[in-house]
């Protein structure tokens, strides 16, 4: 019995398992979240304007009102919303309604201009 009085009592191992498994968990949620966000943000960012798209789309809800500020807002307007091939249409246009621009007393829109417009706002949306 003597070699058994070198034996000492039991020690406390303080076991840290738990405590690792928790935190891997809450890694693993907080790394989830922020990927979910950031994909939910990718899929849902809108692509801004640009400046073609937008002056198409005030084209497409343009309305004839006094020939004068019609004249110049069109003017206006189609210079940014057409591309090179649509550019000669435009400018024998802008021919046209020179007629309505720079006088003071200027006479209504004529009907048949007033279609060419409405002909080319339409190309214009089609691209």
């Amino acid at each position: 019995m003597e070699e058994l009085r070198d034996i000492k009592g039991l020690v406390d191992v303080t076991d840290y398992s738990l405590y690792y498994l928790l935190g891997i968990v809450g890694v693993t949620v907080i790394v989830i979240t922020l990927l979910g966000f950031l994909l939910y943000k990718r899929l849902t960012k809108k692509e801004p304007l640009t400046q073609q798209e937008m002056a198409i789309k005030l084209l497409q809800k343009f309305e004839f009102g006094d020939a004068k500020k019609s004249a110049y807002a069109f003017s206006h307007l189609a210079q940014y919303a057409v591309n090179e091939t649509q550019r000669q249409e435009l400018e024998q246009l802008l021919v046209e309604l020179e007629a309505y621009k720079f006088k003071k007393e200027v006479p209504v829109l004529d009907e048949e201009l007033k279609a060419k417009m409405h002909a080319f706002m339409k190309e214009v949306g089609r691209g």
